[in-house]
């Protein structure tokens, strides 16, 4: 490169703007711990990649719930829930950020209550490619095994059956009754349905919910493509 007085320049190497090539960062943390004790040394790089991990762990988290809310958005929920579960953002990312979230586990998820839409609403925007859900059950005849908030709420450290694939709803229950975890209900079940594309994977049961009676488990499935909410035995371990 030629200068003004047709001096040769040598160019320097070009490097993100902004940012400390490696001996740059060593020279200024070397600087910097030059007059450190240093028993305190090895504690203030754990706790500042401890940060560096937690802000980071934040805001994917955030990401998260704000790709949640979209599809929400794109499935025509109505704005008054959109904006109702928007308002949980802080406090469903920071507990989300406190705990420890199984390998392959949705951090949290919202949930839409049957009470807001009902099951024929919920089911409607669960999608496979161009088809809508449809449900085969009387949803009055639903009921949960234990209670669940009455408004809008969030689960967390979600398992989407996955790791229970091939196995009973009788036998899923000991399971997670020994791993001190919740079954989901069928409006949890629903919502996990319209928000991933679990059911490209494998159908999913409602263990934590009941249909007209303690032998009848309601299911999320595809039937011909479709994704249907219907029933089937508690004793059942065949579903796909």
């Amino acid at each position: 490169m030629l200068g003004f007085d047709n001096e040769i320049i040598p160019e320097k190497e070009e490097r993100p703007m902004g940012k400390l090539c490696k001996d740059q960062l060593v020279g200024k943390l070397a600087a910097l711990f030059k007059e450190t004790d240093q028993s305190h040394i090895d504690d203030a790089v754990t706790q500042a990649k401890g940060q560096l991990t937690t802000e980071a762990k934040r805001n994917d988290l955030e990401k998260l719930f704000d790709a949640q809310i979209a599809t929400l958005k794109n499935r025509g929920v109505p704005e008054q829930i959109v904006e109702a579960l928007q308002s949980q953002k802080n406090a469903a990312v920071q507990k989300a950020s406190d705990m420890t979230i199984g390998e392959g586990n949705i951090p949290f998820l919202p949930v839409i209550k049957p009470a807001y839409l009902g099951y024929y609403g919920l089911m409607a925007m669960v999608r496979n490619g161009s088809k809508e859900g449809y449900t085969y059950l009387k949803p009055a005849a639903v009921t949960d095994q234990f209670e669940t908030p009455d408004d809008l709420y969030y689960i967390y450290d979600v398992e989407d059956g996955n790791a229970t694939r091939g196995k009973s709803p009788q036998d899923v229950e000991k399971i997670l009754k020994q791993q001190k975890r919740s079954p989901l209900t069928a409006a949890e079940v629903v919502n996990l349905c319209i928000l991933t594309d679990v059911l490209s994977k494998h159908y999913v049961w409602a263990t934590g919910s009941r249909y007209e009676s303690a032998d009848k488990v309601p299911i999320v499935f595809l039937d011909w493509g479709e994704p249907g909410l219907g029933w089937d035995w508690a004793s059942y371990s065949g579903a796909g």
